[in-house]
């Protein structure tokens, strides 16, 4: 580990303030035991968060860290990269915050394969503002914003990432520790977009959403354990994998390697840089300087 750093190097002095039981807590202490054994030095690790329970996020890591606006997490995170690539650099949001006002952002940084890293908290509705509807939860749902039952057909994660380019995709659990905290790390190590969709519990509005996931004496036949080392390289496979519902596919999707923006961002400053510079050298010996001003 760099610099023996621990867990608790990453633990701020903030009170983390969820409601008890909240499935935020687990994700929190994944990422928190899984910094250590990335050998990334803590002032090069940022975390960026829109709004929502999980906005408070960066709050509570001992890391760099922006709370930003609703939905525009990835548009600070694409910022922040292109300014220095050398920043890893983690998005916070959940299924309200990044796949309804900020759906179009998280979009674009995705299709770009920025190198940036996506844990999406999709807990099937509004949390913090008090249990509404959101674009995962299910059809029918009944909430203060659908007493009849909502009319939409739930945005599903994983294939709106593959849609829109994601290099790697991931679905994990937030009380399976070990697991996603496997997929954190392969993820931090990918070189590219990458997308973790990490079902979460909110005990206060939508209580036991993925029960038949996490309850250890029905989950092994509800859930399909993906290859976690190579992921699936195959597009359409893994796109079809995503619309499986049960049993419910769970681990690494897809991962491939593509060029990332910021590197073809660089070649292309310096060909632009090297072209100008033949330029500039062809009027000086041709004695045309003045064309050049």
């Amino acid at each position: 580990m760099l610099n023996n750093l621990t867990r608790n190097d990453f633990v701020s002095n903030q009170e983390v303030r969820w409601c008890p039981g909240c499935g935020d807590y687990a994700i929190l202490a994944a990422m928190q035991r899984t910094l250590p054994e990335l050998n990334i030095p803590k002032e090069n690790i940022v975390f960026v968060s829109g709004i929502g329970c999980s906005g408070r996020f960066p709050y509570y890591m001992n890391t760099y860290g922006f709370h930003t606006l609703h939905g525009r997490a990835p548009a600070v995170a694409s910022g922040l990269k292109m300014t220095n690539p050398e920043l890893s650099v983690w998005v916070i949001t959940g299924d309200g915050d990044g796949l309804s006002i900020g759906g179009n952002h998280l979009m674009h940084m995705l299709r770009r394969n920025m190198d940036i890293k996506v844990l999406l908290f999709n807990n099937r509705i509004y949390g913090l503002t008090k249990g509404q509807y959101s674009p995962t939860s299910e059809q029918g749902k009944l909430t203060n914003t659908s007493p009849a039952g909502s009319l939409d057909r739930p945005l599903n994660p994983i294939a709106f990432a593959l849609s829109a380019g994601a290099t790697f995709a991931a679905r994990a659990l937030d009380i399976d520790a070990k697991n996603l905290g496997t997929i954190i790390k392969a993820a931090a190590k990918h070189k590219g977009s990458a997308f973790i969709e990490i079902y979460q519990n909110c005990n206060i509005f939508n209580d036991g959403a993925f029960a038949n996931l996490t309850d250890k004496s029905t989950r092994d036949q509800n859930i399909l354990w993906l290859d976690q080392k190579e992921g699936e390289d195959d597009l359409s496979k893994a796109f079809e994998l995503s619309q499986q519902i049960h049993p419910v596919p769970m681990g690494i999707f897809r991962s491939v390697e593509k060029p990332t923006y910021e590197s073809m961002m660089k070649s292309s400053i310096l060909q632009s840089k090297s072209d100008a510079s033949m330029v500039l050298k062809y009027m000086l010996n041709s004695g045309n300087i003045w064309d050049v001003v």
